[in-house]
């Protein structure tokens, strides 16, 4: 049990760090070094980097061992164009479905996110993980009242590799609003402003409260494009075709 214990805290500890940036992608894992900064051995280590390569975290390669996983414009599309089905179709979901718990949490979780300061790449470190940290719940609490468990369990995947998206955008607003400020481009300053803030949070709130479908899904597709186009404008406006392993 004790073992058992110590693998699962391995595996949360690594996958905190991917998630977090504080392993880059394409960033090469030994297992002897992180073994030493885990103060574990190389074993129960390289059983933690297996499952993360099982949730596409980490990918290996012969003879050349553990990396993390590398972001890509290709890989971001594919995550958004998934969460924009499954997310939408668990919103309808919910709106058809959950109770009043259902809604007493929904508006709990908007309370705590507009209760977070809109993230930028001067924020501190914990005021960026207590905003996504809301944003996830937020998220969740939206179609935590659907009947698939199947689907819930891959909304809550896709929303994890999307964490590490989040933080290079995250990273990168300030280049953006430069970029914004040279071009004299005020799309370019407002679409990561419009992604990120509450004002869209909270219409998918109003109109799941209301049960009004329809609206919901629509507000839900415009929310996942606006996210997807944040990146993608950005990273047109920064040169870059694909992302470097810079944070």
């Amino acid at each position: 049990m004790a073992e058992s214990i110590k693998s699962e805290n391995l595996y949360a500890a690594l996958r905190s760090r991917i998630l977090n940036g504080d392993l880059q992608p394409g960033q090469s894992l030994r297992l002897r070094t992180l073994a030493a900064e885990l103060g574990s051995s190389a074993t129960p280590v390289r059983e933690a980097l297996n499952r993360l390569q099982a949730e596409s975290f980490v990918t290996t390669e012969a003879n050349k061992g553990f990396r993390v996983a590398i972001v890509t414009l290709e890989e971001l599309q594919d995550l958004e164009a998934a969460r924009s089905v499954i997310e939408t179709q668990l919103l309808v979901s919910s709106i058809e479905n959950g109770d009043r718990d259902w809604e007493a949490n929904l508006v709990g979780a908007h309370y705590r996110l507009s209760t977070c300061e809109v993230p930028n790449s001067f924020s501190q470190f914990e005021a960026i993980d207590i905003w996504d940290i809301a944003h996830t719940e937020f998220h969740m609490a939206l179609i935590a009242g659907a009947s698939s468990k199947w689907l819930l369990n891959f909304a809550q995947q896709l929303h994890a590799q999307l964490h590490r998206y989040r933080r290079h955008i995250i990273l990168r607003i300030d280049h953006l609003t430069r970029v914004a400020q040279e071009n004299s481009d005020k799309s370019l300053g407002n679409l990561s402003r419009e992604a990120l803030g509450i004002d869209a949070h909270t219409a998918l709130m109003e109109a799941a409260l209301a049960r009004d479908k329809a609206r919901a899904a629509a507000l839900m597709l415009d929310h996942v494009r606006l996210a997807k186009d944040a990146f993608l404008k950005l990273a047109k406006a920064s040169g870059i075709a694909g992302f470097d392993t810079a944070a």
